[in-house]
């Protein structure tokens, strides 16, 4: 494995001057809402701007924006930009997923029990169509394992969508995505990855795993603000089923909207498909600056950053009072670290956190705590006396 430069000194400052929040609280919640950073906050400021003024035409800056936000994200896993759609928000990508591969009656899909709401609900959404929603039992600490999956899916042979978020978000279980791809195609079902635990903060290759459909909302990790998502879709798909969506902003306008009543022009069959109408000016220019800022720095170098926070947080905890909820094993590991005091009371350790200034958050009888790259570890250190301070 390559070793992973460290950010310096100067270049961790850099980042941190970004962040207003660095200055008022320790924040460790990312896995909830990511603080905006300056940047984002520039082009947001710049756009509303030019909505009260309205003295310029922003089509062509937002069309090239929206442009700029696919190619960055997919940089970000590992694919190219014709196989990004700019959506709402992760549900309405979990529910174009579902619209593409056309589930008829009687057939199924299949989810654990561990589900954030956004993936459960839309499964189960597709039962008023007469689809089946095999719900699947996972150990609290883990998640889907490969050879459970193979023993589920010879069960139920009518499994045509095994869907599956990438990292749990109660619990910080990063799944193998691979395995369980090579498994669920093996039975001739889709792969569909709920990432938004994951993406900016660890490198993904979406097409190297087997993963049919990924979907994200840009608002935790990637620090963007609420009201904007993306779904990757593999190439193959899109050559062979047209997006379930459609509608006039599904086609290349070059922010040229002076023949609208002329012949009409071709639709995109993929995820730009998805993109129905007007987008979130605001939130998409934020994503184009923000996803290539996180290029530049690069995930690998995130992901390093993030891993030894939560490797001196394990170490400093005295873990005969606190149990470490979360896999720590590489494989599995994720930049959410778990834990809840052995014998005692979540909800008094979360509110010891929060009256020591520390943001965190109660999720499922643990403490959540999530750093990501603007954390430092001066943080982790006080971090760790306020635990051992909890009684």
């Amino acid at each position: 494995m390559t070793e992973r430069t460290p950010f310096t000194a100067a270049e961790h400052e850099a980042i941190r001057s970004e962040f207003l929040v660095a200055d008022t609280r320790h924040y460790l919640n990312y896995a909830a809402v990511g603080p905006m950073p300056a940047r984002a906050r520039a082009v947001i400021d710049s756009i509303n701007d030019t909505l009260q003024r309205l003295d310029r035409s922003f089509d062509p800056e937002t069309d090239l924006a929206a442009a700029r936000s696919r190619t960055a994200v997919a940089r970000l896993v590992g694919g190219t930009s014709e196989e990004i759609g700019l959506l709402a928000n992760t549900s309405m990508g979990l529910n174009w997923a579902f619209a593409l591969f056309g589930l008829k009656p009687g057939e199924a899909a299949l989810i654990s029990d561990h589900e954030f709401p956004a993936l459960r609900y839309a499964s189960l959404h597709l039962q008023h169509f007469g689809v089946e929603v095999v719900t699947v039992p996972v150990d609290p600490h883990g998640g889907l394992h490969p050879e459970q999956l193979e023993q589920v899916l010879g069960a139920h042979p009518n499994v045509r969508v095994v869907a599956t978020s990438w990292i749990y978000f109660h619990n910080g279980f990063r799944h193998d995505l691979t395995s369980l791809a090579q498994v669920t195609h093996e039975h001739d079902a889709w792969f569909l990855v709920d990432g938004i635990q994951g993406i900016g903060t660890r490198p993904l290759d979406a097409p190297g795993t087997g993963v049919d459909v990924l979907c994200s909302g840009v608002q935790k990790w990637l620090l963007c603000p609420v009201g904007l998502a993306f779904v990757w879709c593999r190439p193959e798909i899109i050559r062979e089923r047209p997006s379930p969506w459609g509608g006039w902003m599904s086609v290349e306008w070059n922010a040229d909207y002076g023949d609208l009543l002329g012949e009409p022009r071709s639709m995109e069959c993929g995820p730009r498909g998805a993109e129905v109408g007007t987008q979130n000016f605001a939130g998409v220019r934020a994503l184009a600056e923000v996803g290539e800022w996180f290029g530049s720095l690069g995930l690998d170098r995130i992901c390093e950053h993030s891993d030894r926070l939560t490797d001196e947080l394990a170490g400093g905890i005295d873990t005969a009072r606190f149990e470490i909820v979360s896999d720590r094993r590489p494989e599995h590991r994720s930049s959410i670290f778990c834990i809840r005091p052995r014998g005692g009371d979540a909800a008094a350790l979360y509110r010891h956190l929060s009256r020591s200034g520390f943001v965190t958050s109660l999720r499922e009888g643990a403490v959540r705590i999530s750093p990501h790259f603007p954390t430092g570890r001066a943080e982790i250190e006080q971090l760790v006396q306020v635990l051992h301070e909890f009684s």
